[in-house]
């Protein structure tokens, strides 16, 4: 009996479904050759060829498309089933998985509810992992991670997600002190810089909501494809942004801070999916929150 490496199903049925190496390799975060190598690989194993390969493009063969039609949702579901056992383990051995959103700062009460957690429950590990927005979602959802704590502007509109607000908090204007338009008396005519809608469609259009309210469509110069690039555009003087407060950026002296108290909310909040069979999650849930409920996001 043949034994094919997942990894291999994985590239072929990436790069079926991008119709380009390149494309597929950027979506699975490794590089093109290692795509066409596995894939060449997968091959020579089952002694049949299932792309044509010209210079600009990859087309399956008839052989190539039935298997992507048999497999295609193979690996997506071994994947959740391998996390699905990780997370069933880790609530046996008492541990927990947290993502943290890169960039963001927790402080004050929010340290204090995990130092918290840790006197109640000495023997409960927890390990942490810092991703971007798309990434935390990601990992969440195939449950890598056991919690995310992330922004309430990125989680809405996903039954399946449980959440606690952790902290409150509205936007405010950033700029450098150094940039021409550091004054902000006409904040409209300046240069903005916004998170990609790739990464985090919720925070691209909170921005954009945010100017349509003003009564001007923003002269978006940059999209970051992270926070923390966000951040560095902003401190290099490239634009100007509209962030939570919960970052590097607020006590920076380098940077004008302009409160927004009509913006929409970018709270602080912990997520968890509830369907993830870890029954530790409740222990953190239960440190984590002030008052009240959780609720459904």
């Amino acid at each position: 009996m043949m034994a094919v490496d997942i990894t291999k199903l994985r590239y072929f049925v990436g790069a079926a479904e991008h119709g380009n190496f390149t494309k597929a390799a950027e979506h699975l975060y490794t590089s093109q050759p290692n795509i066409s190598k596995q894939i060449s690989s997968l091959e020579c194993e089952l002694d049949v060829k299932l792309f044509i390969r010209t210079s600009r493009s990859i087309m399956l063969t008839k052989a190539g498309q039935y298997l992507y039609e048999q497999i295609k949702e193979l690996p997506r579901n071994l994947e959740q089933i391998f996390e699905t056992t990780r997370a069933l383990d880790r609530g046996d051995t008492g541990d927990l998985t947290i993502g943290l959103l890169a960039g963001q700062s927790l402080h004050g009460e929010i340290i204090e509810r995990f130092n918290k957690f840790s006197r109640l429950y000495p023997d409960l590990q927890y390990k942490l992992e810092r991703y971007g927005f798309s990434r935390l979602r990601e990992a969440l959802r195939s449950y890598r991670l056991d919690m995310i704590i992330t922004l309430s502007f990125d989680i809405c509109g996903n039954p399946d997600l449980m959440c606690q607000t952790l902290k409150t908090q509205e936007g405010a204007l950033f700029v450098s002190r150094e940039s021409p338009f550091s004054d902000l008396s006409d904040f409209h005519n300046a240069p903005f810089v916004a998170i990609s809608p790739e990464e985090s469609v919720g925070g691209y259009n909170q921005l954009l909501d945010f100017c349509k309210k003003q009564g001007f469509e923003p002269n978006i110069v940059r999209l970051a494809d992270s926070l923390d690039n966000l951040l560095f555009y902003v401190e290099t003087g490239i634009g100007i942004t509209v962030l939570d407060r919960n970052t590097r950026l607020e006590t920076d002296r380098s940077i004008r801070v302009i409160p927004l108290p009509n913006s929409e909310s970018s709270d602080v909040v912990a997520v968890w999916l509830s369907s993830n069979p870890n029954p530790n999650i409740k222990k953190l849930v239960d440190c984590l929150k002030e008052n009240g409920r959780h609720t459904p996001v």
